[in-house]
């Protein structure tokens, strides 16, 4: 379906997305409205898809911090910082996808004359090619991002480059794979993954894993009534390990489309894995599932299920009313530590608000120049972690989390809320095993914040945040508070200012420390 141009989206019937348009016109003063052209008109009316695109960004902003308490040294520490950013996206030919990069390059004068600089990166990328004709496709990923080493230590964000307890994990994922369709009985694809990832400051948390998966499946659409039988494999290599895991599976589906708005299903199978032990060992699987979507603003997913691990959940409700958004979320599944986008992960608030927005902007390069502006309207920074997790653990872990988040956009005021719950509890019994290192960990947190539109070009906005980490063997904890405040200026079409003030406090048994911090920032968008 065409994507509709940010400033026709002020109908009535469209009214929730015009809020959206909104936020971007209060901050970017209609330039990224102007950046994209409307499509233009095809035969008959409709318009034309793009069929692709380009949207840049530069962010320069200097701090100074005022630190205070730290055993390491107290004093005044100057920091310069400059984020230039590119978002790509292409829907022309046999080639689909997006690239979403930014990198900030850090320059420290730090306490007792200590200087640094360090750049950091950031990378979503996703594409797909197909290589033959409606049967044989690529799908390949890759990500960049800042995570956390140990739950028990500072915060990981690019406003802390000099963390020690931060590291930069690339990870990139191949897969091609075959569909068809036999005879019109049932439709098969079969395919191959290969994922590596790289733990830069923690190697021992470097990755390999392979993954066969071959589905067969009723045809969609031809009855309420349809099944499904999958067979996989997935070998997992930690670099810790002597020896990697391997785990087969073979589960069968059968579900139940009663109505449009309602699905059904209820699977059981086998599984054979050593993850658990150092001998393969059998297990049954069975589980149910529902989904609920009475309309395209409200989706409700509760999936129940038994493996090797123990009993595994998720839990989805979804809506959006005319000016905010609602999304809660609850699951526990096994995290092999090689995705960045499993549920073990840190997740920041620009990848937040990127895939909570997705329904109601599906064009990559409008969300991603909405999600930039909403968090300048708010007065915080696009890396800021608000969904904890952990890179640091070397091995399979069964893990517990639950999200929830709520946004709402009006004429002048925004406001956001968030908090999240994640537990971690090691499974494997192999790699490595040091001490501290999220074998068994709990993570929580909340923030909030709240922006004004004193004018069309000037905003005020105020965040609060508190984020908790302890580990349950050890005890060892750290618990971070942070409030800050500032004021957003458009200075021109596409550039705008911010001074901010901010204030945090770190007590832990590894880390405490107190800190004031002044920010004056510049945003370019091109």
């Amino acid at each position: 379906m065409p994507v509709p141009h940010p400033q026709v989206l002020r109908c009535r019937p469209c009214r929730g997305r015009g809020a959206i348009a909104l936020a971007v016109a209060l901050v970017l003063g209609g330039g990224a409205a102007r950046a994209q052209p409307a499509p233009a008109a095809e035969a008959g009316g409709a318009p034309a898809q793009r069929t692709n695109g380009l949207a840049t960004s530069l962010l320069l902003d200097s701090e100074v911090i005022v630190v205070r308490d730290r055993p390491a040294g107290s004093g005044t520490e100057i920091v310069g910082r400059a984020t230039p950013g590119v978002t790509l996206v292409n829907r022309g030919g046999r080639l689909r996808g997006s690239l979403i990069y930014s990198g900030t390059l850090t320059a420290r004068h730090g306490v007792d004359d200590r200087e640094e600089t360090n750049y950091l990166n950031s990378l979503s990328a996703s594409y797909l090619l197909e290589a033959i004709e409606g049967v044989g496709f690529v799908d390949a990923r890759a990500s960049i991002t800042q995570q956390l080493i140990s739950a028990i230590g500072g915060p990981v964000s690019v406003l802390q480059p000099s963390s020690r307890n931060r590291s930069e994990v690339t990870t990139v994922s191949v897969s091609p794979y075959l569909v068809g369709n036999l005879a019109g009985v049932a439709e098969v694809e079969a395919r191959a993954t290969a994922t590596e990832t790289n733990g830069g400051d923690d190697a021992i948390s470097d990755s390999r894993v392979q993954q066969g998966l071959l589905t067969l499946r009723s045809p969609r659409g031809r009855s309420m009534l349809g099944w499904s039988l999958l067979g996989s494999r997935q070998r997992v290599k930690f670099s810790g390990a002597a020896t990697p895991t391997i785990t087969d599976r073979a589960t069968g589906e059968l579900t139940l489309v009663p109505d449009i708005d309602w699905r059904f299903a209820v699977t059981a199978g086998k599984e054979r894995t050593d993850v658990v032990g150092a001998l393969r060992q059998s297990y049954d699987n069975y589980g149910a599932s529902v989904q609920w979507t009475p309309s395209a603003r409200t989706t409700v997913v509760a999936q129940a299920e038994r493996r090797y691990f123990g009993d595994a959940h998720r839990v989805v409700v979804e809506h959006r009313f005319s000016r905010s958004s609602f999304r809660l979320s609850s699951q526990r599944d096994i995290n092999i530590g090689s995705d960045v986008l499993s549920q073990g992960q840190a997740v920041t608030l620009y990848e937040l608000y990127f895939a909570q927005f997705a329904a109601q902007i599906p064009d990559p390069i409008q969300r991603d120049q909405f999600v930039l502006a909403l968090i300048q309207l708010q007065g915080r920074n696009r890396n800021e972690v608000v969904s904890g997790g952990l890179f640091g653990n070397g091995g399979v872990a069964a893990q517990r989390r639950q999200d929830v988040l709520w946004t709402w956009t009006g004429p002048r005021l925004t406001l956001s809320a968030n908090a999240y719950t994640l537990d971690s509890e090691r499974a494997d019994t192999g790699g490595v095993n040091p001490a501290a290192r999220n074998d068994n960990t709990a993570q929580s947190g909340y923030a909030a914040s709240a922006g004004w539109r004193l004018t069309p070009q000037t905003s005020i906005n105020l965040t609060g945040s508190r984020a908790m980490s302890k580990d349950t063997v050890s005890l060892l904890r750290s618990d971070l508070k942070a409030l800050s405040g500032g004021l957003t200026t458009q200075l021109g079409p596409r550039t705008a200012g911010t001074l901010r003030v901010g204030y945090s406090v770190l007590n832990g048994t590894s880390d405490t420390y107190r800190e004031v911090g002044i920010t004056a920032s510049l945003s370019l968008r091109f």
